[in-house]
């Protein structure tokens, strides 16, 4: 009678897996991602976690403010994200920039989700082995990062799809606003620009977000155009053969570097008063965030300032943060941001 009852038991459970089975399949979905990796997703994904600010910024765009769990330090500190998310300060950070993580407390996390830069794939191989799901996304052009905003709303859920389907279409009317701005522009009549990222030196040439936006806003980028890649240090001499009429800095350090070095003093760029730091919320317009939606246009009103003179970047920026993370922008806000500057305190 015992080994009937054993028996009766091994059936029981064996029935009721193979019953279950179609319904477990069936709550969750698959994905082939920018790294051309499938992940396996569960039907609803309620925890996500990512070393990222830029990609923290689009999971807000799109709608994943209460599944973001897991971030970095300096992703929790950032001035602008506390500014519209003040939660984001209690979250748990077990993520260390670029590329580490204390599994220990990520575990403990439980991310249903985990998001990675393709070029962060030994990170992600660790966490698939301690079965997390990972999306890879890794864009340098807008056709890329369309792709991987609706990727992620995939991923993240129907409300969060349609969110990115909303962000994917702002973002291609920005594109179709300057492509037909510039419409009869030639090569004579885009100005050369200079990108200097976290150093005076240190630039972005071919295939690389920043020349994608250049060359989509009517300029040229002279370490492009010279051949260099898409991380790049440059020297002095080479900036005055290249003689940049614009020159586009990352951070205010660089700029005020750039404008108190002598050597700076004959590029037309530095001469005529168009040394311009790039607009920053909760990250750099230039970079890959959310708000490089914006930076197209921006950049097209810096160079050709006739072509765009009805284009009021107040109103844009004021226009995207109340559509993409539901935060109304006061007019010093959205001053500050247009400065690449912090936010004021709270009162």
């Amino acid at each position: 009678m015992r080994r009937a009852g054993r028996l009766t038991g091994r059936l029981l459970l064996s029935g009721l897996a193979l019953c279950c089975a179609p319904a477990l399949a069936a709550e969750q979905h698959s994905l082939t991602d920018q790294a051309g990796h499938v992940l396996h997703l569960p039907a609803r994904v309620e925890r996500v976690g990512t070393p990222g600010i830029s990609m923290a910024s689009l999971i807000l765009a799109l709608g994943g403010r209460a599944q973001l769990s897991a971030i970095t330090p300096e992703v929790q500190g950032n001035p602008w994200l506390l500014r519209l998310m003040p939660e984001i300060g209690r979250l748990p950070t077990p993520f260390v920039r670029p590329a580490g993580v204390h599994l220990e407390q990520l575990l403990a996390d439980k991310p249903d989700l985990v998001t990675l830069w393709t070029t962060h794939q030994a990170l992600g191989t660790r966490l698939e082995r301690l079965g997390m799901a990972v999306l890879y996304l890794g864009y340098d052009s807008p056709e890329d990062m369309i792709g991987a905003a609706r990727l992620l709303g995939q991923a993240l859920g129907p409300a969060q799809r349609a969110r990115a389907e909303a962000f994917v279409d702002y973002y291609r009317n920005v594109l179709q606003r300057v492509s037909a701005g510039l419409s009869g522009l030639d090569d004579a009549e885009k100005p050369r620009l200079y990108y200097a990222g976290l150093s005076p030196l240190s630039t972005e040439g071919q295939d690389s977000m920043v020349d994608a936006w250049i060359e989509r806003a009517g300029g040229i980028n002279v370490a492009a155009r010279a051949g260099l890649p898409a991380d790049a240090q440059v020297s002095l001499e080479q900036l005055l053969v290249w003689q940049p009429q614009f020159i586009v800095v990352l951070e205010e350090n660089t700029r005020r570097a750039i404008l108190a070095d002598p050597r700076w003093q004959s590029l037309p760029a530095v001469r005529n008063g168009r040394v311009l730091l790039n607009p920053k919320g909760i990250n750099a317009w230039c970079t890959r965030a959310a708000e490089t939606a914006l930076q197209v246009l921006w950049a097209a009103r810096q160079l050709h300032p006739q072509r765009f003179a009805d284009v009021d970047m107040a109103a844009e920026t004021r226009d995207f943060y109340r559509r993409f993370y539901q935060y109304e922008l006061s007019d010093e806000e959205v001053g500050l941001i247009l400065q690449g500057a912090d936010p004021p305190p709270r009162p």
